[in-house]
């Protein structure tokens, strides 16, 4: 589940839920993956979109390459919300862009029109989805949203290849003045309160789990995932040094990965 909600998202994306009686659900549809492993059923207030329909595939696709599909077959929701009735009074003021949140077996999601940030957010809640299924407990925060933002920037690519887009993800404003250090980064049990906190925290976290995706490679990255999932996970570092031999230079280096690159004069 992605609990860093911005102020204006947290209270139109709210406000639907509220809006939205039980029953009031009038279109659905079902999507297969994973050799039939993997069941989702799609409903939406009046119509389901096209573009969801068109855009669930590469987003789940991509993290089933990364992730897996689950054990077990399984069924996962995917609630379509309307816009609150205010949306139109709202639009000169605030755009509303695809927003969404996991919880258990459903993902309510308001599409927006955006392809792109569409396929990312479905990227995401899709990468922390399957974690759930796969393993029998989320691993630490850094590493739960880090290869769900690398989930959901994948499928952000394959949509922008489809149309033929270009995909442009700039620095987090502010980001020099709120990054953490790595130990900090990855004690952290709880989302920061602000904004520019919060948005380097994601960008660290995308950064370390890249790093670690270079360095082991995909296949062991995800024996790391499976550790750090387990009921009892060894402290972040320790499989690090057993099993892959990092010494204190290696992790110096993920240190570094975590901070930008001075921006070319």
């Amino acid at each position: 589940m992605n609990r860093s909600l911005r102020n204006s998202a947290i209270f139109l994306f709210l406000a639907g839920l509220a809006l939205l009686p039980p029953g009031a659900l009038g279109a659905t549809a079902r999507q297969v993956f994973a050799e039939g492993r993997v069941t989702c059923e799609i409903s939406a207030p009046r119509e389901v979109p096209d573009l969801v329909l068109e855009l669930l595939p590469i987003a789940m696709h991509a993290a089933l390459e990364r992730i897996g599909p689950p054990a077990e077959p399984a069924r996962l929701e995917i609630r379509l919300l309307a816009p609150p009735p205010f949306y139109k009074r709202a639009k000169a003021l605030l755009q509303i862009e695809a927003f969404a949140t996991q919880i258990g077996d459903e993902i309510a999601l308001h599409p927006g029109k955006d392809p792109l940030k569409l396929a990312f957010r479905l990227g995401h809640e899709l990468a922390h989805w399957l974690v759930y299924k796969r393993y029998s407990a989320r691993p630490p925060l850094w590493l739960d949203e880090g290869l769900a933002q690398m989930v959901a920037a994948e499928a952000a690519e394959r949509c922008a290849r489809t149309r033929k887009q270009d995909l442009d993800r700039p620095r987090p404003p502010k980001l020099e003045g709120n990054l953490f250090a790595l130990e900090e980064l990855i004690g952290l049990q709880a989302y920061p309160r602000s904004a520019a906190r919060s948005a380097a925290f994601y960008w660290q976290a995308e950064a370390l789990a890249r790093a670690l995706d270079r360095k082991l490679g995909a296949a062991e990255f995800g024996v790391y995932l499976g550790l750090l999932s387990s009921p009892e996970p060894p402290a972040w570092q320790t499989p690090l040094r057993e099993r892959w031999y990092f010494s204190d230079w290696d992790v110096n280096w993920l240190a570094e990965q975590i901070r930008p690159k001075p921006k070319p004069q």
